[in-house]
């Protein structure tokens, strides 16, 4: 049973929609006939006058940076180096050198080692002084 309200409700809808309509007709004439109405003979003339604007000011956002070449390819495997034996005689030899005053980078490359180990082997010998606990 449809009541009086919901039939004027119905037809107020309808109406909405016909407005609804129209109001789309009408903005799609107006942007069909807009480059005559600003002076453009055609429409791209328009876009193009619109687009000048544009690039007039700054522009926003990251500046395009130059083409990157392409990745080389990567480098065939060589000899890799040979793993430095850590020999009692070398420990004694890099103990030695720290307890003369040599920084750890230039002991480590005398002695072909790296920082890591040097570092183990003092760790080892004592000459390191534990972190503080928190």
């Amino acid at each position: 049973m449809i009541t009086n309200t919901q039939k004027q409700i119905a037809a107020t809808k309808a109406k909405l929609e016909a407005l609804e309509k129209k109001a789309a007709a009408e903005a799609a004439k107006k942007l069909t006939n807009l480059h005559e109405n600003l002076g453009f003979a055609t429409r791209a003339d328009l876009i193009a006058a619109l687009s000048s604007l544009e690039s007039g000011g700054a522009k926003r956002g990251r500046k395009p940076k130059a083409a990157t070449k392409k990745a080389a390819k990567p480098a065939k495997a060589g000899k890799r180096a040979k793993r430095a034996k850590i020999t009692e005689e070398l420990k004694a030899k890099v103990i030695e050198a720290v307890n003369n005053g040599g920084k750890g980078a230039d002991i480590a490359k005398e002695f072909g080692i790296s920082i890591p180990s040097l570092q183990n082997i003092k760790k080892a010998a004592g000459l390191t002084k534990p972190r503080g606990k928190k």
